[in-house]
């Protein structure tokens, strides 16, 4: 009876949608075979085909009740298991060791001109992007944005983080390039950390499209 329910229920959300046909979604899951939702709405996206998350989830979910599609969750099996995938964590091994070695040189004050070239680079990193990055990656787990969207929008928090925690330490007398250096790491760090377990959570929950049957 609950099976039945819930068929009904998203059969009847999906006579309400207007922009994506169920047989539309069929034939681009048969003709390009994505392995998962996400794949299949960039997919859509390429096309022209534009659809809201849960349009496309409504019609897979139908889809996979009607026996035209099979689905499996898609799950790490810790929060270890995502770290240790190279695909995903990257850029949390890339932001975390930055920052980290940004307030080293910031904070013993490197001047041997290598060293120097690092702490302006990473300076440049840890004050203009990578506070962003990360906030951006904690609200919005998530892929909803392109490389130049996610770009942009990185440049522009770090810059509002950046400048908030300088008036704070400034209306604190505390304002120094090592207090500075010292707070954008342990922001941008502990959001780096929240954003991976958001992130995790997310692929962890989310759908796979494990069988594709051919029309024939």
């Amino acid at each position: 009876m609950s099976a039945k329910f819930v068929s009904s229920s998203i059969s009847e959300r999906l006579r309400s949608l207007t922009n994506i046909r169920k047989e539309l979604v069929l034939a681009y899951v048969r003709k390009y075979r994505p392995s998962t939702i996400k794949e299949l709405e960039s997919r859509l996206s390429q096309e022209g085909i534009r659809s809201t998350e849960e349009d496309l989830l409504l019609i897979v979910q139908d889809l996979h009740m009607s026996g035209l599609i099979s689905l499996d969750r898609a799950r790490y099996d810790s929060l270890s298991g995502f770290l240790k995938a190279p695909a995903e964590a990257w850029w949390i091994y890339a932001t975390i060791p930055v920052s980290a070695l940004e307030v080293v040189l910031v904070v013993f004050q490197i001047q041997t001109m290598p060293l120097t070239f690092l702490r302006i680079l990473f300076g440049l990193g840890l004050l203009g992007f990578l506070p962003g990055y990360s906030t951006l990656r904690f609200m919005f787990p998530a892929d909803k944005f392109s490389q130049l969207e996610r770009i942009l929008l990185s440049i522009f928090l770090s810059v509002v983080v950046s400048i908030s925690l300088g008036v704070i330490l400034g209306a604190g007398y505390f304002f120094t390039g090592a207090s500075s250096a010292t707070v954008l790491m342990s922001y941008t760090v502990a959001l780096t950390m929240l954003a991976a377990y958001r992130r995790y959570s997310l692929l962890r929950n989310s759908l796979k499209i494990s069988r594709t049957p051919s029309s024939g």
